[in-house]
């Protein structure tokens, strides 16, 4: 994913993409720059049926909306360990779910999903 650095508060970077702005940790030890970067966006939690929101638009989006991240991605697989594969544009993005056949059926949507805490990692190292 392509990201341009706007802001450096320590460890948390704020960031614009083609599809919206956002913030996020940055994991790795070298500090960042104010500058573009090819990053992997990792996302920790363990995501419920309830917690997968269906777009009501079908195109990827980043905001930070009530001080947490709104993530909306095409979900294009599902397996039965419970990872949901999601596209966000040309990245893919995988998050864990408790196993719910449910979610099947969401595969071919857009999602939204709140996330808390975004893992950043840069891809050129």
């Amino acid at each position: 994913m392509k990201i341009f650095i706007n802001r450096i508060l320590d460890k948390q970077i704020y960031f614009s993409t083609d599809y919206g702005e956002g913030r996020g940790i940055w994991k790795e030890d070298t500090r960042p720059f104010q500058k573009e970067y090819f990053v992997e966006f990792d996302i920790s939690k363990l995501y419920s049926y309830k917690e997968l929101i269906i777009s009501k638009t079908e195109e990827y989006k980043i905001g930070i909306y009530d001080n947490k991240i709104n993530l909306t991605l095409l979900l294009t697989g599902y397996d039965e360990y419970g990872c949901a594969t999601f596209q966000f544009g040309n990245s893919i993005i995988e998050i864990e779910t408790n196993y719910d056949n449910r979610i099947l059926a969401l595969i071919g949507k857009y999602i939204v999903i709140l996330v808390e805490n975004l893992d950043i990692y840069d891809e050129n190292l």
